[in-house]
């Protein structure tokens, strides 16, 4: 797993409710802390998607016409 900026540790507490920590507990019995590093890692710093995928399939550059939007900038 890659981290934004440098690979030092820090060690810190979490209070946590406890249907929260039994729900951690179901998907991994033996290490919370890396569980919990992975799932903040992907809440805080996950990939965002360009506009160029998510229009992807669903527009065409048939549908742009150049002169169109440009026309009254020439006059």
């Amino acid at each position: 797993m890659l981290y934004a900026g440098t690979m030092s540790k820090v060690r810190t507490t979490l209070v946590l409710d406890e249907a929260v920590f039994a729900k951690l507990r179901q998907r991994s019995p033996d290490n919370l802390s890396k569980l919990a590093n992975e799932i903040l890692v992907e809440g805080l710093f996950k990939k965002k998607k360009s506009l160029a995928g998510f229009l992807a399939g669903r527009i065409s550059t048939k549908d742009i016409v150049e002169e169109e939007i440009h026309e009254d900038l020439y006059r």
